[in-house]
């Protein structure tokens, strides 16, 4: 497409600099002549594989711009909210299951991290945090880190958010920090950790919890999960809901397939706890039964949504940005990018993950 036709799938030329100059990405024109060429200077950045000297030769060239390397520097760090509100709103359109629903009274965070591993040693991977709110449909934070750095539940968890996370933030010491912060938390359990105690502080086996879960239809049972190495414990609900037939055979499938890229044994016992959904939540029940939890919980997939397709599409492991504002406006316009190529190329529509069916 030329660009006045992408301009065109993301508004009027008027409504984007109303956008801009209401996101503080466009507050004068001397430097830059109006939100669609801002636009494509991020673009350019993203997708083009400039340097900061090169995006702002560039741009004097293209009489798009005129500014140095360090003044581009500022702007582009300026448009990342921006770009993200332009993000949001595309994915509102095409995502409203995503919001429909919600209940008042809380921001829905998904919680998620990636790999970014640029050409050269492996070992030399970064890791993208990110933090996105779903009922906004905004990516709200973005820290980029060296591989040293863990994925953790709690990073800027604030009062009255229910942060939604995978199996790699089950663990029982972030779980307690997110409750300290006065947040809830909703995520999946591996088949090995935490530690989860009854009342009375007895060990529960997993297994067998998966197995009454398969007698019962769901299991939802108060425990304490704590942590094995620093015993700090924190209150919570498992709640196990098991999959269809088809569905828990395919998940068990993929976890050996898993395990041999991997080059070990998984245990039987784990093979057989992949075919159940496992959560863990500090959600009253009265007000989040079982099913409104697995149905809250899916809502995460969106931030897989958001990753699968700058990867696919864009080449996520291009980024260059380790400033954090810089890589949230690199993400951003990466997303972007992917949400309009996707409407040329549907054949790249992500299918959705093994866990959504549920039996109950």
């Amino acid at each position: 497409m030329d660009w006045d036709e992408l301009v065109g799938r993301l508004g009027s030329a008027e409504e984007l600099e109303a956008s801009a100059r209401e996101a503080g990405a466009l507050r004068r024109r001397r430097r830059v002549a109006g939100a669609a060429d801002l636009l494509r200077l991020c673009f350019a950045y993203v997708l083009g594989g400039f340097s900061l000297r090169t995006l702002a030769a560039w741009a004097e060239q293209r009489a798009l711009a005129s500014m140095s390397d360090v003044a581009m520097l500022k702007r582009l760090k300026a448009s990342a909210d921006w770009v993200g509100s332009l993000v949001s709103a595309l994915l509102a359109e095409r995502c409203p299951e995503a919001v429909a629903g919600l209940p008042g009274g809380l921001r829905i965070m998904a919680v998620d991290a990636t790999v970014v591993a640029p050409a050269g040693p492996k070992r030399d991977y970064w890791m993208v945090h990110t933090v996105f709110d779903l009922s906004r449909l905004q990516l709200c934070s973005v820290a980029v880190t060296d591989r040293h750095e863990a994925e953790r539940l709690s990073r800027g968890a604030v009062a009255g958010e229910l942060r939604i996370a995978d199996r790699a933030h089950a663990r029982a010491t972030d779980l307690a920090e997110t409750v300290a912060a006065g947040a809830d938390f909703l995520v999946r359990a591996p088949s090995n950790y935490p530690r989860l105690l009854d009342g009375e502080g007895q060990l529960l086996d997993r297994l067998t919890l998966c197995r009454e879960a398969g007698e019962k239809g769901v299991l939802d049972r108060a425990v304490r999960v704590q942590d094995g190495k620093s015993k700090v414990e924190v209150a919570a609900r498992v709640v196990i809901l098991p999959l269809p037939p088809e569905a828990a055979e395919k998940t068990r499938q993929a976890a050996r397939r898993l395990a041999s890229k991997a080059r070990y044994k998984p245990s039987e016992a784990a093979i057989e706890m992949a075919g159940y959904l496992v959560l863990l939540t500090s959600l009253a029940p009265a007000d989040w039964p079982p099913d409104r939890l697995a149905a809250t919980y899916r809502l995460r997939w969106q931030i897989e949504l958001a990753f699968k397709r700058m990867k696919s599409l864009v080449g996520l492991e291009d980024l260059r940005a380790k400033d954090d504002d810089l890589a949230r406006l690199w993400i951003n316009t990466a997303l972007l990018a992917a949400l309009l190529a996707e409407d040329d190329l549907p054949a790249l529509d992500p299918e959705a993950p093994d866990s959504l069916p549920l039996a109950a």
